[in-house]
């Protein structure tokens, strides 16, 4: 702590601050503050003050604004997915093969439901 005091006491010591304690409220709102000589030589610090300022609360906006994008995002992702399970379920239903015989005779189609069970045909070319 002993280093931190040197230095504020180096700057009380480089700097006239009489100028400073003299100022009054009137003299901060009519703007009469900034033809101070201290504050004359902070000018850069306070430009770099406001730009990180600035730059802080866009970057926050944006932040937000993203966070809200992947909020919705995620919903949308949720009920694709519920929309997909939806179809999968009626899918299976309909490719049942009761369903299927059901459909087949209700279209009118005359086709007929096969009594022999498949049977596998082997090649006789032995593979590689």
């Amino acid at each position: 702590m002993s280093w931190f005091k040197k230095i504020a006491d180096a700057i009380r010591g480089s700097e006239d601050f009489s100028d400073l304690k003299s100022s009054s409220v009137r003299d901060i709102l009519n703007g009469n503050i900034l033809t101070n000589r201290f504050l004359q030589k902070q000018y850069g610090l306070l430009i770099m003050i406001a730009c990180l300022t600035f730059f802080y609360i866009g970057n926050r906006f944006y932040c937000e604004t993203q966070q809200a994008h992947e909020i919705d995002l995620k919903k949308k992702i949720q009920d694709v997915k519920y929309e997909s399970l939806t179809i999968s379920a009626e899918l299976m239903n309909i490719s049942r093969e009761s369903n299927v015989i059901k459909s087949v005779n209700d279209r009118g189609l005359q086709l007929v439901e096969s009594t022999t069970p498949p049977f596998v045909i082997e090649d006789s070319i032995p593979k590689k």
